[in-house]
């Protein structure tokens, strides 16, 4: 029976008014500022962005060399500026308001924006418009997490499911949807797809409380009960790259698996999605290296709860489809990866109770099914680098219940399953057991594939990023926990980067001076180039350093950061595939694709399939 929302929930950027011009015009000349450029593609990839998550963005992308905080700040003034002389209202947007208002149904602002930017918005209307505000800054989780509109529709008393949200954006509509909300999307600068529970409108104009209210216009119903195999529970973004992907992730039972010399070890990889852009400029060598992949794994999906699976919110989706495309043409399976990033204790909270935890399962068996996938790699990190060791035993055995279910799930549907851990060690001799709540042992047997991730040794301080007595520590470890029998199912994580840190400074730094940065063999050459020091090569970790001076200043304050970086180069790699094959593991993964530039590649591949028969005396 069709009946009024119990409420409105409204986005405001691109949704109320047509702010976006604004930020899109202040974000060029920020980066522009920076003798960089920022093309339409990216201006569009962090449309309805938390603030936060857009200077990250533009700081990856855009070369910005300040803190998110700066950024943020510098943004927001100069939107405010432009708002300030003009408030470009959308068509019928304050029409809709203004009837809603008069038959009581109550409205809630739910924006990424500031609540410094939308006070002058609100100012602008008549008093009492919104019940009430959700703002970017006043809440933990962005768009196209759920938590926005959950608390919206919390502040205002009433169920989302019982509400309708006005948005403009995939990432606003990938939250409504998520928080059960019921949608009307009306594109604005990105284009929306159709989606269960959204209904996608050209425009505001002639749009009242009666259409508000005719829920058969909807494609569901009720979209706040759990949608398994909906592709607006993987996210709204993922839409468009279904296709193009759904080409590539099809397991053939019928085909041989790539025959390997003796002794020769298969090479897997992750492929984050802020590398798709170096993949597309050199489609050929792409191609070449992925006729050389048994497992890529996009490292592009993210659990955001016990039945959410959704697509990064900074994937662009124009070229993962192309990437994909290519991906479809080589031999290599496709494995996504499906990280946690819930607040600490929360996935451990998930799979500790049997009932989230087969919920869990079905929606990561659903995903799969969603997007034809070979198989799933779990990459649960948090327990380990977020959660409380002390609530480790609680945790370690329903991690492997968890995974005992899962593998047992997706190989009923034909499937594998790999995870993405960090080591184990030995504590009779390095004194420090490793991370033993993913019970490395216990899981082996219902894992096709176990990622040990054998990097990021020195992250807070300057340091070798994966010395070699420390891999083969590693090694130690995983093989002793793990029962022979399974050994060939240990692949063995290979980094292809390197970090950047300040050792030291004199004088006074700026608030934005540049903290720890990353480091790749792609952008290495660059780096030498500008800063004329030598780099220096430690046998003993098999890995290059260099140090160097940096003059950093602002209109107050200068100082001179002493900085020193760490890199594993093509030898390096080449020596832990070497390590990994004496060791008798089942592959190596190469952390990250895209990372690697042609030499990195030459010896990834030449160290898998060279042989290692010593030589006669």
């Amino acid at each position: 029976m069709n009946r009024p929302p119990a409420a409105v929930l409204w986005d405001m950027d691109g949704t109320l008014v047509d702010t976006e011009p604004y930020w899109i015009d202040a974000e060029r000349r920020l980066v522009e500022s920076f003798g960089n450029d920022w093309p339409d593609h990216r201006a569009h990839a962090v449309v309805g962005f938390d603030l936060h998550d857009t200077a990250r963005y533009m700081i990856e992308h855009g070369g910005i060399d300040w803190t998110p905080e700066a950024i943020i700040d510098w943004l927001l003034a100069e939107v405010i500026k432009g708002v300030e002389r003009h408030i470009p209202w959308r068509p019928g947007a304050r029409e809709l308001l203004a009837e809603l208002g008069a038959a009581g149904i109550p409205c809630a602002l739910v924006t990424m924006s500031w609540r410094s930017f939308v006070e002058p918005v609100l100012a602008a209307l008549p008093p009492g418009s919104f019940a009430t505000i959700v703002c970017g800054d006043e809440v933990e989780m962005g768009k196209p997490h759920p938590e926005p509109y959950r608390r919206g529709a919390e502040l205002l008393g009433v169920d989302p499911a019982d509400c309708v949200a006005i948005e403009d954006s995939p990432t606003g509509m990938a939250s409504a949807l998520a928080a059960g909300c019921r949608v009307i999307g009306v594109p604005n600068v990105r284009d929306l797809d159709p989606a269960p529970g959204a209904l996608i409108l050209p425009t505001l104009s002639g749009v009242d409380l009666a259409a508000l209210s005719d829920r058969d216009r909807w494609e569901a119903a009720r979209p706040g009960a759990p949608r398994r195999n909906s592709l607006a529970v993987i996210g709204v973004l993922l839409l468009a790259v279904a296709t193009a992907i759904g080409a590539a992730f099809v397991l053939d039972g019928d085909d041989e698996p790539t025959t390997l010399p003796p002794g020769a070890v298969p090479i897997d990889v992750w492929a984050p999605y802020w590398t798709l852009d170096r993949h597309l400029a050199d489609v050929g060598s792409t191609a070449e290296r992925l006729d050389g992949i048994r497992e890529l794994s996009p490292f592009w999906f993210t659990a955001t709860d016990a039945d959410t699976i959704v697509a990064d919110q900074y994937l662009p989706e124009g070229a993962a489809g192309e990437f994909m495309g290519l991906v479809a043409d080589s031999p290599a399976r496709v494995v996504p990866a499906i990280l946690d990033t819930l607040p600490a204790g929360g996935m451990a909270a998930i799979i500790t109770d049997p009932a989230t935890r087969a919920r869990h399962v079905a929606a990561i068996v659903g995903f799969a099914e969603e997007v034809d996938a070979d198989g799933i790699d779990i990459d649960y990190e948090q327990f380990a680098f977020a959660d409380d060791p002390t609530t480790w035993p609680t945790t370690s055995p329903a991690w492997v219940a968890f995974i005992t279910e899962l593998g047992a799930a997706l190989r009923a549907e034909r499937r594998t399953l790999s995870v993405s851990i960090p080591a184990v060690y030995d504590a009779a001799v390095t004194g420090d057991p490793g991370y033993w709540v993913y019970d490395h042992g216990a899981i082996a047997p219902h894992v096709d594939s176990m990622r040990i991730m054998a990097y990021d040794f020195s992250t807070a301080t300057a340091g070798p990023i994966a010395p070699v007595a420390w891999v083969a520590q590693v090694l130690d470890g995983v093989l002793g926990a793990v029962a022979p029998e399974f050994h060939d199912r240990i692949v063995l994580g290979i980094p292809a980067y390197g970090y950047n840190w300040p050792v030291a400074s004199v004088g006074q730094c700026p608030d934005d001076a540049p903290g720890r940065t990353g480091l790749t063999p792609a952008s290495l050459d660059d780096l030498l180039a500008r800063r004329g020091a030598e780099p220096v090569f430690d046998p003993l970790t098999v890995e290059w350093s260099l140090e160097y001076d940096l003059e950093v200043s602002d209109a107050s304050t200068s100082c001179t950061q002493t900085r020193r970086a760490h890199w594993v180069d093509a030898e390096g790699v080449a020596e832990r595939v070497r390590m990994a094959r004496r060791a008798g593991v089942g592959g190596v993964a190469l952390w990250a694709f895209g990372y690697e530039d042609a030499d990195v590649w030459a010896a990834l591949v030449g160290a898998s399939t060279e042989d290692l028969t010593p030589e006669a005396p």
